[in-house]
C-alpha cells in the first residue's frame, strides 16, 4: 500500500511539473513596437547565467564574468539582475515562442508573441430601426474596423459615469436611462486604446410613457362613447340636424294657411256622381205606353 502511495505521489509531481513547464502566455506587439519579456515568477536566487530561446533557437545568452551574446544586436536589451529581455522594432518575423533558462533551469512560463494592429477610433452606431424619445429601448454598437486587431475589450460610459467593461453592443431603456445622456464607447487591445465621440440621446421616462399611454387610452374610450351617443341620437331622430317636414302654402286658397293633406274620410269622387237614367230604358217605357 505504501508503495502505491509513493508511486502516486511521484506521478502527481511529474504531472505538476509538466503542466508548469507547458504554461504559455500570449503577448502582443505592434509593427515597429517593443516587446518586454519578464521572468515570472521572479527568480529567487542570485543569477549567474541566462539563456533566452526563440522557437528553440538561441536568442540571447549571458554567463556571469564570462560571455554575453545577443542575436538581435542593436534592438534588444537584457537585464542581467532579473533576466528581463526587451526587444525593439518588432516585426512579423518576430512572431513565435520565447522561453528562458535561469542558472540552467527552465522557467515555468514561456511566451507566445503575436503581431496585432492598433485599434481604430470607433463610432457609436444605432442598431435598432429607430431611437425616438418615446422608444422603450434602443441598441447601439461600438463599431470600427477590427481586422488583425483582436483581442479587443469594449467599455461604455453613460454621461459622466464611470467606464464599465461590456460587450460590443449596449441596450438602453427608458426605465433606466431616461433623460438626456451621452453614450461613449471605448475599444482597447493589448497595444492600444481608442474612444468614440459621445452620442447624445434623450428617452422619456418610463413613468411618463405609462401616463401618456393611459391618457391616450382614456381619450380613445371617451371619443368612442361620444360617437356611440351621436349614433344613438340619430337613430332616435333627436339629432340637432335631423330632417324636418316643410310647410307648403296652397296659393289657390290664398289665405296663407298650409295645405292639409287629404283625409282618408273624404268621399271617393266616383261615388259623388248622381245616377242618370239609361236612354235605352226610356225608349222602352214609351213604347209600352203607346
Amino acid at each position: 500500500m505504501m508503495g502505491k502511495l509513493t508511486g502516486l505521489c511521484v506521478l502527481l509531481l511529474v504531472l505538476n511539473v509538466a503542466v508548469t513547464e507547458d504554461t504559455v502566455t500570449m503577448v502582443y506587439f505592434t509593427d515597429g513596437g517593443d516587446l518586454t519579456l519578464k521572468v515570472r515568477p521572479a527568480f529567487p536566487d542570485h543569477i549567474n547565467n541566462i539563456v533566452w530561446l526563440f522557437n528553440d533557437n538561441l536568442l540571447a545568452e549571458w554567463v556571469e564574468d564570462k560571455s554575453y551574446y545577443l542575436r538581435l544586436k542593436g534592438r534588444a536589451n537584457l537585464t542581467t539582475e532579473t533576466g528581463q529581455l526587451i526587444i525593439n522594432k518588432m516585426s512579423k518575423e518576430d512572431e513565435g515562442v520565447y522561453s528562458v533558462e535561469i542558472n540552467d533551469r527552465v522557467q515555468s512560463e514561456s511566451y507566445r508573441a503575436k503581431l496585432i494592429k492598433k485599434v481604430q477610433k470607433p463610432k457609436v452606431v444605432l442598431r435598432t430601426l429607430t431611437c425616438e424619445p418615446y422608444s422603450d429601448s434602443c441598441r447601439f454598437s461600438c463599431d470600427s474596423n477590427t481586422t488583425e486587431a483582436e483581442p479587443i475589450t469594449y467599455s461604455w460610459k453613460k454621461g459622466d459615469g464611470e467606464w464599465e467593461v461590456s460587450g460590443k453592443d449596449i441596450t438602453i431603456t427608458n426605465k433606466h436611462d431616461s433623460g438626456g445622456k451621452t453614450f461613449t464607447c471605448r475599444m482597447e487591445n493589448p497595444v492600444s486604446r481608442e474612444e468614440s465621440d459621445p452620442l447624445y440621446k434623450k428617452l422619456i421616462s418610463y413613468h411618463t410613457v405609462v401616463a401618456i399611454n393611459v391618457l391616450i387610452v382614456a381619450g380613445a374610450v371617451a371619443l368612442a362613447l361620444i360617437l356611440y351617443g351621436l349614433i344613438v341620437a340619430w337613430e332616435k331622430k333627436i339629432f340637432p340636424f335631423k330632417n324636418r317636414r316643410t310647410n307648403i302654402t296652397d296659393p289657390a286658397r290664398g289665405n296663407g294657411q298650409p295645405t292639409s293633406p287629404p283625409s282618408d274620410s273624404s268621399p271617393n269622387p266616383a261615388e259623388t256622381i248622381p245616377l242618370q237614367d239609361n236612354p235605352q230604358d226610356t225608349k222602352s217605357d214609351a213604347k209600352e205606353t203607346a
